[in-house]
């Protein structure tokens, strides 16, 4: 399978939702994780060697896969990109994911690169991430919003927690950090990643 992730704003957690969903399809088939952002947040991530799965950039990618069979690919896009390269990516892909936060600030962005993909064929989904357990009603605003513009939108929604930035600091995916909070950030993932595979 091949997923990509993407949105026209930064900092929507874009690379950590790349790095878990990679690491769910690792368990499944062998699995590729190519950062074509400008950050290479994902590359930096899998510095320590301690990923379960391979990461590499776009440069990499071919050599990468002439030198191994790969079952799934996932690509970290760029943060700022140009409505033809979405266009371009969404064809290439058989999911895009647009990760969002909600809130406000972050709602411009999302329109901009769901009107650019609405004309595509792509199955484009919205990803509510990093949704804060005390502000619930920002993530239901943003669905309502959503499903007004008759986005996609994914019921599974990745919680806003510590462990995740304990994971990127040690270089491992959530489930290997020390954090009481580490298994409820996984299940999250685990969870999207059988909604993606079997639409639960």
């Amino acid at each position: 399978m091949i997923i990509c992730l993407a949105n026209a704003k930064g900092g929507q957690g874009k690379s950590t939702a790349a790095i878990h969903l990679a690491a769910y399809f690792q368990k499944l088939a062998p699995t590729l994780l190519i950062d074509s952002d400008h950050v290479r947040a994902s590359l930096a991530w899998a510095r320590t060697g301690k990923l379960p799965f391979d990461v590499v950039d776009e440069n990499e990618q071919e050599v990468a896969m002439r030198k191994k069979r790969y079952d799934h690919l996932i690509l970290d896009t760029p943060g700022s990109i140009e409505p033809h390269g979405l266009k371009d990516l969404a064809k290439g892909c058989e999911l895009m994911i647009i990760p969002a936060i909600p809130e406000a600030i972050a709602m411009d962005g999302l329109a901009w690169t769901l009107h650019h993909l609405r004309d595509t064929k792509a199955d484009v989904r919205v990803l509510l991430n990093r949704v804060r357990h005390n502000r619930p009603r920002e993530a239901s605003d943003l669905r309502s919003a959503l499903a007004g513009m008759q986005a996609q939108v994914f019921a599974t929604e990745i919680p806003d927690l510590a462990a995740f930035d304990k994971a990127a600091a040690f270089g491992v995916p959530v489930y290997e950090v020390h954090d009481q909070r580490a298994a409820k950030a996984w299940d999250a993932f685990e969870a999207l990643g059988e909604e993606i595979t079997h639409g639960r």
